[in-house]
């Protein structure tokens, strides 16, 4: 579980700046980081939103190692992205990899939404990070969110943290009993463990919807969202800046 030491969630509820900063107030600048980064159509603000994440990032005290993690998952798409559209798009061919022509309007093209998928998925990554689970839905429901939805998103977040732990905890024991001394003993033992795994979690779903259903199963949503303080107000107007150095970089970028 070593691996699990610093996850999200501790980053996320250990009192820093960032997850202090309301919950509203975060949501609705990702939302609108979001939405300029698909309209703007220009390379330049998405590098700037990526940017920007990352000093995010660093300034609240995520760990360097997170803050990779976090970037690799996207940065395999945006790879994609960039390698498909140099191969198959465009005419002018600027190098020749074996019979593999690589054109310049593709390279241009697939580093465009290379861009598109960093910043978009920085912004994401930001808000899941330095957001504690049960605000950032509280605040899904002042949105008016259907209830519904924000109840499933819940029970998924769970499951999924009831997965990772038994994950691990398989994973270990089968370490103990020597189950991956050697590549082929460990292909075996990962296909084990994907069996067992998914039976173990199946079996302890049915019966947390059991015993929820005996219990009642009222709502998951408790608590409330008290006024905006002043570090969220500083937040929001850091936030309004940022937007508006973007639209004008946007512009600029039509002009």
């Amino acid at each position: 579980m070593a691996a699990a030491s610093h996850s999200y969630g501790e980053i996320a509820w250990d009192g820093g700046l960032l997850s202090r900063i309301d919950a509203r107030v975060k949501i609705a600048g990702a939302a609108l980081l979001l939405v300029l980064n698909l309209v703007a159509g220009s390379m330049a603000v998405s590098l700037l939103i990526a940017a920007a994440m990352m000093a995010v990032m660093s300034l609240g005290r995520i760990p360097y190692r997170r803050q990779l993690i976090s970037v690799s998952f996207p940065a395999s798409f945006a790879l994609f992205a960039v390698l498909s559209q140099t191969v198959f798009y465009g005419g002018t061919v600027f190098a020749s990899v074996g019979p593999v022509d690589l054109h310049r309007e593709g390279l241009m093209y697939g580093l465009y939404i290379a861009t598109r998928i960093l910043g978009g998925a920085l912004v994401v990554v930001v808000l899941g990070v330095t957001t504690p689970i049960n605000r950032f839905c509280l605040a899904l429901r002042w949105f008016r969110v259907p209830v519904i939805f924000v109840e499933i998103l819940q029970l998924a977040y769970r499951y999924l943290l009831d997965l990772y732990g038994e994950l691990f905890r398989m994973r270990d024991a089968q370490r103990v009993r020597l189950g991956w001394t050697s590549p082929r003993r460990g292909l075996a033992s990962s296909r084990m463990l994907a069996g067992a795994l998914f039976l173990r979690v199946y079996d302890r779903g049915l019966r947390t919807a059991e015993a929820m259903r005996s219990r009642g199963s009222g709502s998951l949503i408790t608590g409330s969202l008290g006024r905006l303080e002043r570090r969220d107000v500083a937040a929001a107007a850091v936030i309004t800046v940022l937007l508006v150095i973007l639209v004008i970089t946007a512009l600029a970028a039509r002009a």
